[in-house]
């Protein structure tokens, strides 16, 4: 009986998202299903507006100053959103018993703005020390990253309020943040390869990008809404009484802030958290600014594939963590291991641009998406696995997960935008060629 309870007790315990294995066989059961709804549309608003800007990427490139060196200034501009993370921290030490969900509004608030702005002030570009920048672009990412940045440590100690069978139907929100722009993309279409206009004299030579189905305007005005809806869902899931029974207690909340299960200094803990600020170095910093180089060579419908499908990828790990039995930590670490394949495959890629192995066969463009969306299916999984396991320290745990996760996310970026912009170890090819003399 004892090994049996042993057993029990094991499997109440389960790492994958900090909830119970008995929770997590169906979504339906002892749950509220409207509220499933709600944290779903709540999770949509969190990395929505930067997942919207990055699946336009495959366009941008070829309209926008930068060219492929563009994902990396992207990156670091969503980076130095994290000031939104410190701001928070001021504030909550300034007004302790201060309620969360007023910051929530507020964050919401400004990415929704930002993504209407950025519909019609995308394409502004100003003169800054001798060169031609996307500025009206970059300012208003910046504000977008605002609520992807600090939702890591504003979001997820609010979730502490409900019951934790929500926190895996709030991750596949966040999920939607990519898989919804994702097909919206798909939809949109890449436009196809530039067209080479040469002066009557052919002293010189232009790139015209194809027309998708419909512009970048159109696009972000779309997601624009979509993060509306999020606000709307927050508002909702915490304004209604109807949800008073999903809520956890007061007491049994502030008992989570003041208390951990684990030490948050133990070994183990400094350990997961090292992974974590390794998968966000790699997932944020690492390859969106590599990824143009990577997969340009092929095609910009190859990239727009590569962009589009592993966006998508995210939201399906975490329905994997719903409806799948949790994996041990040996599985995860074999799993992260066969990622490596994949990994090193993209980074030869873009080492070599901009003539990759196999860069004018359909084997190499299908090979390359391939394994930029196994790559992000794998992250994203050990990820979310990570995020489930800190839940059982507490507030505090989640707030210690989430500045990991910028923490890791910024020293990837700064380092790739340093060896992207003043190196020359990743090379742009032209779109067009002059003919020969």
């Amino acid at each position: 009986m004892s090994s049996l309870r042993r057993s029990d007790e094991q499997r109440e315990r389960s790492p994958c998202l900090g909830v119970r294995a008995g929770d997590m066989r169906v979504l339906g059961g002892d749950r509220r299903v409207a509220l499933d709804v709600l944290m779903m549309g709540w999770g949509l608003g969190t990395w929505l507006g930067v997942n919207g800007v990055f699946v336009q990427l495959p366009l941008l490139v070829q309209r926008l100053p930068e060219g492929w060196a563009l994902p990396s200034f992207m990156v670091v501009c969503i980076q130095l959103a994290n000031v939104g993370v410190l701001a928070y921290a001021a504030l909550r030490r300034l007004f302790p018993r201060a309620p969360d969900a007023p910051y929530v509004y507020g964050m919401l608030g400004v990415g929704t703005a930002a993504l209407f702005l950025n519909a019609f002030l995308h394409e502004r570009t100003a003169w800054v020390a001798g060169a031609e920048r996307s500025v009206a672009f970059l300012a208003v990412t910046f504000f977008t990253g605002l609520v992807g940045c600090t939702s890591s440590v504003l979001f997820y100690p609010y979730l502490r309020h409900f019951r934790d069978v929500y926190l895996a139907t709030y991750l596949v929100g966040e999920g939607l943040s990519g898989l919804l722009p994702g097909l919206l993309s798909l939809a949109q279409g890449s436009g196809g390869e530039p067209r080479c206009v040469y002066a009557p004299d052919n002293a010189s030579v232009t790139a015209v990008p194809p027309e998708p189905r419909f512009d970048s305007t159109v696009f972000l005005a779309v997601v624009g809404c979509l993060s509306a809806l999020s606000l709307a869902s927050f508002a909702l899931l915490n304004s209604l009484p109807t949800f008073a029974a999903e809520r956890v207690r007061p007491a049994d909340a502030a008992k989570q802030d003041e208390a951990t299960g684990e030490p948050l200094l133990r070994a183990r803990w400094v350990g997961v958290m090292a992974m974590m600020a390794a998968l966000n170095a790699c997932m944020n910093g690492l390859l969106p600014s590599i990824q143009s180089y990577s997969c340009m060579p092929y095609g910009a419908q190859t990239y727009h594939l590569a962009v589009t499908l592993g966006a998508m990828a995210n939201p399906l790990a975490c329905l994997a963590g719903v409806w799948l039995r949790p994996v041990r930590g040996r599985a995860l670490a074999a799993l992260l291991g066969a990622a490596l394949l994949p990994l090193g495959y993209v980074l030869a890629t873009a080492l070599l641009s901009p003539a990759p192995p196999l860069q004018h066969s359909a084997g190499g463009r299908a090979l390359v998406v391939l394994a930029w969306v196994a790559l992000y299916a794998a992250l994203s999984y050990a990820r979310m696995w990570v995020y489930g396991w800190a839940r059982r320290g507490g507030a505090a745990g989640m707030r210690v997960c989430g500045a990991v996760n910028q923490a890791g996310s910024a020293l990837g970026s700064l380092t790739l935008f340093l060896i992207v912009n003043f190196t020359d170890v990743f090379v742009q090819a032209p779109q067009c060629a002059l003919p020969p003399l």
